[in-house]
């Protein structure tokens, strides 16, 4: 039993190495979590070989009587078993945890791997990184393999060999924390490049929005354009019927100047007066406008208005009938004063002589009578058909100068709404013009905008 107790020390120690010799071999970039540690697990443990364990079996076998040995190994056995048994643990704590962060290490590498290939495929920054990690990862496999030929040298050489591990580690972790720092760099320039994609699609919608803001206004700027052609064509239209109005009358009067003719009246007339009362009474739309009655007569039948007296038509031809009226009264008068004489000379049977003087004389003044009786029946005859002439004439011209008037008022009224219009429409027009340059000033500027976007990205 106490034979067997080296034998089964010497296998502990044996089989501790090999775990530590599988541990390296599982960790080959010098990064053995051994290193994460507490104190106690960077103790030096010796390096047994096949060849070592041999000699301490023969050597146990051989002094097997002698009880120092025995001793001394039965002394130190519960404190090996105890100090291996917790190598054991920590080291397969350290195992686990290690393995743990080898594959989520491995994970984000691979990640950002794909991530720098898919970002920069083909650039020389790109593949010097790759080439230099990819060469540090070689030398860690070399020092890892170095390490791995060389566990079975000195004491000395294992030192060095720690050395050059520790080198490596090191330069692993600055070769990692460089790769870090390229990718927190990497992703800081993917974030400003979708903050800027970002920026790209907002300023996309916003110029789209102005294109159909741009293209509404020119086609309310082309719709006012044809109301405004518009426009002008029903102000030319109504520029002609006025230019045709004003033709017709001149030709009225150059046709009355042609015949001879007199525009007779002017004066408003009672029947006129009476008329806008009316209008005023019934609301009518020409309220307090003085209507003529004006009548176009021959030069001869103008001086014999005129020898009537001044004043209007209406006036003139209630004088010339007065006048007739009293002719005839006074006919009348004579015709009597003549029977009464016929009468008295027929009662008194005066002297033949005188009474022939008196018959010639009555019958004188008779005729005279008669005469001018006639001639101021033919005069009232031929007044009544002028009167009656002139009335026609007077209302064909009176609905004409009516007519022409309302055209002339509504000509002026839509000349001046045109007009209005017109310059509603040459404001309006200047402010879509305003607007027009406005907003290609903004659209060429989001265009200088774009593009500059676009060279920097």
């Amino acid at each position: 039993m106490n034979g067997q107790r080296p034998r089964l020390l010497a296998r502990c120690l044996l089989r501790d190495d090999s775990e530590s010799r599988t541990v390296s071999a599982v960790f080959p970039f010098g990064s053995c979590p051994t290193a994460d540690l507490p104190s106690w697990n960077s103790t030096a443990v010796p390096v047994v070989d096949s060849e070592a364990e041999n000699m301490v079996v023969l050597s146990a076998e051989r002094r097997g009587g002698e009880p120092d040995v025995q001793e001394v190994i039965a002394s130190d056995f519960p404190k090996a078993e105890a100090r291996l048994a917790a190598k054991r643990q920590a080291r397969a704590e350290a195992r686990e945890i290690r393995m743990r962060e080898l594959e989520r290490q491995q994970k984000e590498s691979d990640e950002n791997a794909d991530r720098i290939y898919d970002m920069y495929p083909s650039t020389p920054d790109g593949i010097t990184r790759s080439a230099r990690v990819s060469a540090t990862l070689n030398n860690s496999r070399l020092s890892a393999s170095n390490s791995y030929q060389s566990s079975r040298r000195s004491s000395e050489d294992s030192l060095e060999e720690n050395t050059s591990l520790r080198d490596v580690r090191g330069e692993l972790r600055e070769v990692e924390d460089k790769f870090r720092r390229a990718m927190i760099g990497n992703a800081q320039l993917d974030n400003e490049k979708a903050a800027a994609a970002y920026q790209v699609e907002l300023y996309k919608d916003r110029y789209e929005e102005l294109e159909e803001e741009h293209n509404q206004l020119q086609r309310e700027h082309k719709e006012k354009c044809r109301q405004l052609e518009q426009n002008k064509r029903d102000q030319a239209k109504l520029q002609k019927d006025l230019e045709a109005a004003l033709a017709a009358l001149q030709e009225r009067d150059r046709l009355i100047e042609e015949q001879g003719l007199v525009i007779v009246g002017g004066e408003t007339s009672s029947s006129a007066t009476e008329s806008d009362e009316e209008d005023d009474a019934g609301g009518g739309e020409r309220k307090g406008r003085e209507k003529h009655r004006k009548a176009l007569v021959s030069s001869d039948m103008a001086k014999l208005l005129d020898s009537v007296g001044h004043g209007s038509l209406d006036v003139r031809l209630k004088k010339l009938a007065a006048e007739r009226n009293e002719l005839q009264d006074e006919l009348r008068h004579v015709k009597l004063e003549l029977e009464e004489e016929k009468s008295k000379n027929s009662r008194f049977g005066s002297n033949p002589a005188d009474i022939e003087e008196l018959q010639r004389e009555a019958n004188k003044q008779l005729g005279d009578y008669k005469f001018k009786l006639q001639k101021a029946e033919q005069d009232v005859s031929t007044l009544q058909a002028t009167v009656a002439r002139l009335e026609g004439q007077v209302m064909r011209y009176k609905t004409a100068a009516e007519a022409a008037e309302k055209v002339e008022d509504e000509l002026k009224l839509e000349r001046r709404k045109l007009q209005r219009e017109l310059r509603e429409f040459q404001a309006k027009v200047e402010e879509l013009e305003t607007s027009n340059n406005h907003l290609q000033k903004r659209l060429d500027k989001l265009k200088t905008a774009k593009s500059a976007l676009l060279k920097d990205l």
